[in-house]
């Protein structure tokens, strides 16, 4: 989750699913949302994330695609569907696996220059090339006064714009700020204007706590990508002032891997109304990814189990578990493309449930401005359900951050849930939802510690029970998406 991507979408293969689910005959139901909201358990939905942090546990901590972790976790989902009475369905996707080999070398050139620690200050960014270069150093606007916290929130880094590296870089290892663009746009623009390696440094992270942003796919990198904490920064910035030499190595592969997407169907319901419900099944490639994003897809599995047992809603709903999406939703890019223009046309709105229970969180509604007509409606189903439990709520714009942006490039109407990943929680969100101000909304974020443990139960509760209200609601055929 939280990964800013654009990805080309096209359309072509129409998926088949077996009927013999026995979900009974299709009937209008004016009240499908109460009874799926009443029928879901967050008990169960924990007893399904306990189990995914068993497969973690057994698998060096991880459920990332292309791993025994991620392999064990299809089979849990598509075991718990088949019980239910689902005919699962496994879809290919090819995806690139990325592995960093060793720590790698930063530092600062003579005989006292600065050598920095690689994992602890820096890291290779996700699809980043090998590379090994003595050069240096470009500062692009680089500013070590920037608040942390405002800085998280609202990145002011250059190297978006096409003319934001001057000749200068030509040649050297060229130091940035985030941007307010993707990452992979900074790379992009960097390799243009000739520099040999870029290092993007973080403000808000310390040393030991970095994450792994994705360059989105290899295609087309050919520098060294390193991320880094602010120190890192600063010896950085004063090499360029300087001019002292700088050596930076990494040593990466990227292999192509086979995963696959895990979907399942009611027999029952409108073939020419589908109602999509769709997560990522893998985590991030640190972490066991309990709440990243065992939460959305245990959710979704749980409403798959009630859903079974309740009379059959007026439109079929199709579940979805992704693979893929900490990588650059390859799994849910890959299901679009596969379509028919008949078989994407049916899909009369999709639902992405990506973190739901996390520890400092908030009930965060899905709105993006560029979302189909439809999507406002399906915004404020989420917003009646809090509201009719007295909690309040709210609306983020998350573009690209996670599965839904397939669909709403594709002109879906979309719609979803979100409990917050690594951006701060200022005062009013504090006194919204609760929490710790000033902190992220979820510290764990992909870490180590996305474990069971670290599970917001009270929170998931109250997710699940919007969840489901706003799951049958459409099912039941009740909300014009009309407009």
């Amino acid at each position: 989750m939280r990964i800013r991507r654009l990805l080309h979408l096209t359309l072509g293969l129409a998926l088949a699913f077996a009927s013999g689910c026995g979900l009974g005959s299709p009937s209008p139901i004016s009240d499908f949302g109460d009874r799926l909201r009443s029928a879901l358990s967050p008990e169960d939905i924990r007893a399904d994330l306990g189990a995914l942090q068993r497969i973690a546990d057994a698998n060096n901590g991880i459920r990332a695609d292309g791993t025994l972790g991620y392999d064990a976790s299809v089979a849990y989902v598509v075991d718990e569907l088949r019980k239910a009475g689902y005919s699962a369905t496994l879809q290919k996707v090819m995806i690139p696996y990325f592995r960093q080999l060793g720590p790698g070398t930063l530092q600062v050139a003579g005989s006292s220059g600065t050598a920095f620690s690689g994992e602890r200050d820096f890291r290779a960014a996700l699809f980043s090339p090998s590379g090994d270069v003595t050069a240096t150093v470009a500062a692009i606007g680089f500013d070590q006064s920037v608040d942390p916290t405002v800085f998280a929130e609202h990145p002011t880094g250059k190297g978006c714009g096409a003319g934001d590296f001057p000749a200068t870089v030509r040649g050297a290892i060229a130091v940035v700020l985030p941007g307010p663009c993707l990452r992979r746009t900074q790379v992009d623009r960097a390799q243009a204007a000739g520099a040999r390696a870029l290092v993007v440094v973080y403000p808000q992270w310390q040393a030991g706590d970095l994450l792994r942003p994705t360059l989105l796919r290899p295609e087309g990198l050919t520098i060294p990508v390193v991320v880094a904490t602010m120190a890192v920064g600063i010896a950085l910035a004063g090499a360029a002032v300087s001019q002292t030499a700088v050596h930076l190595a990494m040593r990466t592969s990227v292999a192509v891997r086979e995963v696959a997407n895990v979907l399942a169907e009611t027999p029952g319901g409108d073939p020419n109304r589908v109602l999509v419900l769709g997560g990522h099944l893998d985590s991030a490639g640190d972490g066991p990814g309990i709440n990243d994003n065992g939460s959305g897809t245990m959710t979704i599995l749980e409403v798959a189990r009630r859903v079974a047992a309740l009379p059959t809603p007026r439109w079929k709903l199709r579940f979805a578990f992704w693979a893929g999406e900490e990588l650059g939703l390859y799994g849910s890019s890959a299901y679009l493309r596969a379509l028919s223009d008949g078989d994407r046309s049916k899909i009369a709105a999709y639902l992405n449930f990506d973190m739901l229970a996390s520890m400092n969180g908030g009930r965060l509604i899905y709105d993006d401005g560029a979302a189909a007509p439809g999507s406002k409606a399906i915004s404020a189903l989420f917003e009646t359900a809090f509201n009719q439990d007295g909690l309040s709520s709210e609306r983020l714009d998350l573009s690209g951050g996670s599965d839904h942006y397939p669909f709403e490039q594709a002109r879906v109407p979309t719609g979803g849930l979100f409990a917050g990943a690594n951006e701060p929680k200022g005062a009013a969100e504090v006194q919204r939802f609760g929490g710790l101000p000033g902190q992220v909304f979820d510290a764990c974020y992909h870490k180590a510690c996305d474990r069971f443990e670290r599970i917001n139960a009270s929170l998931l509760a109250e997710m699940v029970r919007a969840v489901g209200y706003a799951t049958g609601q459409l099912a039941g055929g009740s909300v014009d998406l009309s407009r």
